[in-house]
């Protein structure tokens, strides 16, 4: 690994971003149980416990893996039970019991994606794995506490650019540390922020973070992390009118301000809202396309084809749900894809889009330049590009690697 460089930021110091010890549990729970909030959280979740109840679980807590097998990991499969109508995992066989790996994921929701793999991963008896996090989420103590308790790690995105170079090679250093030493996987997004049109691409610029604190090649370095690609797939996006009014925000003024708060509104709406059914696949390792990597190709070029043999994959894996397809239908004025879905769903999900766009106007009151009709015309087409996307993606994604 690289030394320190002359940022403020140690590029080989991690205790401010790494996930909370064991040796610094007593403190943290403590201070959690101190928070009102927490609690509404948890009888939101478990309704028949009282205060006491919560406080004798959270006491029994020695060791964060611990904390995800006892406390995060039941919690998140009693949020599966209740708002999804199922989640099921594919391609298990792709991953070892034993191995640690770097979960490459698209991003749909703020939490829920790499939530719904350690509950599977949990079911299947795999190990956990750490979580990726953006520190724009974590501006609350409570919320900034039980993600460090829960294996997650910081990623810091409010760092001056003075400082960015450094921190992307921190970021890098402790995710290859994690892997390679202690033997411990992580999930962390393709790229930053989530996908609004549900249109999933790698930033080429994380494969990069990967490699900047180390001295090997880029095939080498990616090598040594284990990294398999995997998608989630929800059936119904619960934030997708925050999405569809971010998305039409930019249409209109060419850029979006978020409110205060939204963030944390966007991943409370991810939690209790419908999902519908939701798949998680994973691909195979990377090793084969890195293989492949052309010898004499500029940096930037390997990275970009990179990028696109990752995007390949997961599109080609991506479950398809007939949401996606009626989308598909309805914007193209089609019924090319008919066969996967019946005429009752096709009316459901109209109307379901119908209720959506309603509750889009009313949040939008006031607040945009488009007359009644344009702006229900524009949310409409906002909305079903949003679902019709990953069929688009599967459709034009090739069977032959990229390179």
């Amino acid at each position: 690994m690289e030394a320190s460089t002359g940022s403020a930021i140690d590029v080989n110091e991690f205790d401010s971003i790494r996930p909370y010890r064991t040796d610094e549990l007593p403190e943290v729970i403590e201070r959690v149980l101190d928070q009102p909030s927490f609690f509404k959280i948890m009888k939101y979740i478990y309704p028949d416990l009282d205060e006491e109840d919560i406080k004798e679980m959270m006491a029994d807590i020695k060791t964060p893996e611990q904390f995800q097998e006892e406390i995060s990991g039941p919690a998140f499969k009693v949020i599966t039970q209740t708002t999804t109508n199922g989640l099921s995992i594919s391609n298990l066989d792709h991953i070892e019991h034993g191995k640690a790996y770097l979960y490459l994921s698209n991003h749909r929701d703020i939490i829920l994606d790499s939530a719904l793999l350690n509950v599977s991963l949990l079911e299947k008896g795999y190990s956990t794995t750490e979580i990726a996090i953006g520190d724009n989420l974590l501006r609350h103590q409570l919320i900034h506490d039980l993600v460090r308790l829960n294996k997650s790690f910081i990623v810091n995105r409010s760092v001056n650019p003075k400082e960015m170079l450094a921190s992307s090679k921190r970021l890098g250093n402790y995710i290859h540390k994690t892997i390679r030493e202690d033997e411990t996987s992580i999930w962390i997004a393709h790229k930053e922020g989530r996908s609004k049109d549900g249109d999933d691409r790698t930033a080429s610029g994380l494969l990069k973070m990967l490699v900047s604190g180390t001295d090997e090649s880029i095939d080498e370095a990616l090598s040594a992390l284990n990294i398999v690609p995997m998608v989630v797939s929800y059936e119904y996006d619960p934030c997708d009118i925050f999405k569809a009014n971010e998305l039409m925000a930019v249409r209109e003024h060419g850029s979006y301000n978020k409110r205060e708060g939204e963030d944390y509104m966007s991943a409370l709406a991810g939690i209790t809202g419908h999902k519908g059914r939701v798949n998680i696949a994973i691909g195979r390792k990377l090793e084969r396309s890195l293989e492949r990597l052309p010898a004499d190709a500029p940096k930037n070029e390997l990275y970009k084809l990179l990028s696109q043999e990752i995007d390949r994959r997961m599109h080609l894996m991506y479950k398809l749900w007939p949401t996606n397809y009626i989308a598909y239908d309805i914007l193209h004025g089609t019924r090319e894809h008919n066969g996967h879905y019946t005429k009752l769903q096709r009316i459901a999900f109209r109307n379901y889009i119908r209720g959506r766009i309603v509750k889009l106007l009313l949040m939008r009151k006031g607040g945009g330049i488009l007359k009644r009709e344009g702006f229900i015309r524009q949310a409409r087409e906002v909305m079903l590009q949003m679902y019709a996307n990953p069929v688009v993606n599967q459709r034009d994604a090739s069977e032959e690697p990229v390179y």
